[in-house]
């Protein structure tokens, strides 16, 4: 839709942009341009070369007053130089890091007495209680470490007190045994790191041995993603590679490391492991979660513009660059990669340029960009038009054919699905409710209007079809409606045009009804009755006789 667009925009507003390849104009018809050799659609002349308007200037834009400015909401960002990179996209999953699990295991011969988690995905803050143990091991080497301490001999205290600590007690628990001199009985074990229970192998009474896991505990603050990335991928991303993490239940983004690239690859799917860390305070990524993944690579300084900005055409891509408060011009670009939302620009632009990037209804959707365009104040008109003006007349090229032509290939749509008895796609018709409003955006105040209103109507009426009891009758009522829309246009707009497509127009002589079909054997959709077949009126009829035949109005088929 941007492509149309830009067309619309350089149809109304010619003068922005220097024409370097020549064009050819009809001697009849001087708003008809084309940028190459041909008849006239309109009385079906040769082209002639145009010449040169020499009191435009190839520089000039379009004005917009600033109240238009405020209205539409124009925001422009300059041409800088930003860090771009070439991106890789990846899926992952989320788990837990292993660097942050804490084992517990039991160093002694006991039992568990006093069990504070009795169950896994119960949370223990650092220096909590966890159980506590009855080890007769345990209690024999507490005495021996009191009674050394007694003795006053600091080798043999050293000792004891490292026979504690291999036996599993911890230093806070011991500092205490040194002061009170008492032996603990049922010895406590606090968490030393905080976490959630993950595994939880014992219960109260529990008897255990030397070796035997209690329970781990797993700190989610941090997680992994471990992505998968295809073998081709996989030399270009490094260890520290930053990482773009979309989760489908968390609406905002997340910024991950690459921590570690897997040597391997899987031969069944021919895809590397990749591990990325990131962070995970509010406890948002779930550990088996899926995430898409975007890595950055290849980064570099280069001269770029925010993507948004960027039109698409048949000539490339294009931006609208502010020149001034009130002036825009468009301007044709060679583009780079394109990462984070911007994109390197090759050619077209330099450091500091204005560029447009949004507005209230330039951005928001493709139909507002074009009414806001509409809303615009050309600084040279091309052409005086208005109601008054013949449809002959109107300022039409090439590509405002094609347009009105979206309507002309509905209407064959419509009749080959009579004839060949099938449901038309309502999404086939989307593109000629868009290019209606591309029309209405520069012709609505001339008699082209109220025929692309009408057909539009039409048209939607027509998507409608397809769910109607009747879906034939239904589409039947809306070619019929379709080509009255457009028999002004036929008739008095570009006859030579369809003429010259191999178009013919009949109209049912029972029902009165018109149709446009290819050929000009009839093939009635309005039943089994005669036809007459419309001819193509020829402008410079006009000029051979002052009198033509009006026998010629049509064929009986």
């Amino acid at each position: 839709m941007r492509s149309l667009i830009f067309v619309l925009f350089v149809l109304v507003y010619s003068p922005v942009m220097a024409q370097e390849a020549e064009q050819y104009t009809c001697p009849m018809h001087p708003h008809y341009i084309a940028d190459q050799m041909g008849t006239c659609p309109i009385c079906g002349m040769d082209l002639v070369p145009a010449k040169a308007d020499t009191n435009q200037s190839p520089g000039s834009g379009v004005i917009v007053s600033s109240e238009m400015i405020q209205t539409m909401g124009i925001r422009a960002a300059p041409v800088r130089m930003q860090s771009v990179g070439d991106t890789i996209r990846s899926f992952g999953n989320v788990m837990p890091s292993t660097r942050l699990e804490t084992v517990v295991a039991s160093r002694v011969e006991g039992w568990i007495e006093d069990l504070a988690v009795s169950a896994e995905g119960d949370a223990a803050a650092a220096g909590d209680l966890l159980y506590s143990v009855y080890s007769p091991d345990l209690i024999a080497a507490q005495r021996d470490f009191i009674n050394a301490l007694k003795s006053g001999s600091v080798a043999r205290s050293s000792a004891t007190e490292r026979r504690l600590k291999s036996l599993g007690m911890q230093s806070g628990v011991i500092a205490s045994v040194r002061k009170s001199r008492t032996v603990i009985e049922r010895l406590p074990v606090y968490a030393e790191e905080a976490g959630v229970v993950s595994y939880l192998a014992v219960r109260d009474g529990d008897y255990i041995k030397p070796g035997a896991p209690i329970m781990r505990l797993q700190n989610y603050e941090r997680v992994w993603i471990v992505a998968s990335v295809a073998e081709k991928d996989m030399r270009r991303i490094k260890k520290d590679t930053s990482a773009v993490l979309s989760l489908p239940d968390i609406s905002e983004e997340r910024q991950g490391k690459v921590d570690y690239v897997y040597p391997t690859i899987d031969e069944a799917t021919r895809t590397g492991k990749v591990r990325i860390v990131a962070a995970n305070e509010e406890g948002l990524l779930k550990p088996g979660g899926y995430a898409d993944v975007t890595f950055a690579v290849g980064e570099q300084m280069v001269l770029a513009v925010p993507t948004e900005a960027i039109l698409h055409g048949s000539d490339g891509a294009h931006v609208v660059t502010m020149t001034s408060d009130q002036a825009f011009k468009p301007v044709i670009i060679r583009t780079g990669i394109s990462a984070n939302g911007y994109t390197a620009v090759e050619a077209g632009l330099a450091e500091g340029d204005m560029v447009v990037v949004s507005g209230q209804f330039l951005l928001d959707s493709e139909a507002s960009l074009r009414e806001g365009f509409r809303k615009m104040t050309p600084a040279t008109s091309l052409i005086e038009m208005d109601r008054e003006t013949p449809l002959s007349k109107l300022p039409v090229n090439a590509e405002t054919l094609a347009l009105i032509d979206h309507f002309v290939d509905a209407g064959l749509y419509f009749h080959e699905a009579l004839n060949d008895n099938y449901r038309v796609d309502p999404f086939f018709l989307e593109a000629s409710l868009k290019a209606g409003e591309g029309l209405l955006g520069t012709f609505g105040d001339t008699r082209l209007a109220p025929v692309i209103n009408e057909a539009m109507q039409t048209i939607e009426a027509a998507q409608r079809s397809p769910e109607a009891d009747d879906h034939k009758t239904a589409l039947r009522e809306a070619l019929a409606s379709l080509v009255i829309a457009l028999e002004p246009w036929f008739l008095d707009g570009a006859p030579i045009h369809y003429r010259d497509l191999g178009l013919a127009l009949f109209r049912d002589e029972a029902s009165g009804n018109l149709w446009v079909q290819e050929g000009d054997a009839a093939s009635n959709p309005f039943g089994n009755g005669p036809s007459v077949l419309i001819e193509w009126p020829d402008p410079m009829a006009g000029m051979a006789q002052d009198n033509p035949d009006p026998s010629h109005a049509g064929h009986v088929h």
